[in-house]
């Protein structure tokens, strides 16, 4: 057994964070938190702005203004490419935050056919064994097409960012080079813990592996707990565990397991 061991304190949670967050920004009325147009349709704090109103502020906006803008959640692509282009042509004058652009994980990382789908950023090492990705939810994002009510994130999107978290770090840094493109991800157990709800802003997921085992060159199982995070305070955590598994066992696996059934009917 191959165990993982990393200091992870246990995170507090003080809401009143999310509250002064909400009264500082308002003492500036040239700050908005930027998010999808459906989402802004159940957001009724004027803090918080569509991308398509976005988008027209800034064209009239004048040089000798400040501006700055928070990207939040429901922004497409093409939308945070359009926002951070702004960014480059009118700088100093407008300013984004986070500064850099976060690229979303891609469909290889998460095993998502659609990008609208994949609601986190690349993951990136944090340097102490624990890696960081950026929750980044598409206005189309599957999750949000038959549950968008009140102005915070569902608890079914947390839980798939999370599961595409955990996926993306083994397939990025524990799937060995020659298992590339040949394993399938099982998930074997999972908890989560709300402490509050999760506003539509930027989201910070911190994953901290807990435990590896491998059975094999391709085979092995995950473990890690999984924490997100909104202005340093941890308002959901997640303890995932997977399991890597060739392709050719797992679709003889299935292949075996419908057999079954239909013997049993007969």
């Amino acid at each position: 057994m191959e165990e993982l061991r990393v200091s992870n304190s246990a995170s507090s949670c003080p809401f009143s964070g999310l509250s002064s967050f909400c009264e500082t920004q308002q003492e500036s009325p040239r700050h908005y938190i930027v998010v999808g147009d459906r989402i802004k349709s159940q957001c009724s704090d004027n803090m918080f702005i569509s991308v398509t109103a976005a988008e027209e502020i800034v064209t009239q906006l004048d040089r000798d203004e400040k501006l700055t803008l928070h990207v939040g959640q429901g922004i497409t692509d093409e939308q945070l490419n359009i926002l951070y282009g702004f960014k480059e042509v009118l700088s100093p004058a407008l300013n984004i935050v986070p500064v850099d652009r976060r690229l979303r994980a891609s469909s290889t990382a998460t095993h998502k056919l659609k990008s609208h789908n994949i609601a986190i950023s690349m993951p990136s090492e944090n340097g102490n064994g624990t890696y960081s990705a950026s929750l980044m939810i598409d206005d189309a994002n599957a999750e949000l097409s038959d549950h968008l009510t009140g102005q915070h994130v569902s608890g079914m999107m947390v839980i798939e960012a999370a599961r595409q978290m955990t996926i993306a770090v083994a397939e990025a840094y524990y799937v060995t080079p020659a298992a590339k493109g040949k394993v399938n991800f099982v998930t074997n157990k999972m908890d989560v813990t709300y402490m509050d709800f999760l506003l539509p802003i930027h989201t910070e997921i911190l994953c901290v592996p807990i435990e590896l085992r491998r059975s094999g060159t391709s085979n092995f199982r995950f473990g890690c707990r999984l924490e997100f995070k909104q202005q340093g305070q941890c308002l959901a955590a997640l303890g995932f565990e997977l399991s890597v598994i060739d392709s050719r066992y797992f679709q003889l696996k299935e292949a075996q397991l419908i057999h079954q059934f239909v013997k049993r009917l007969a």
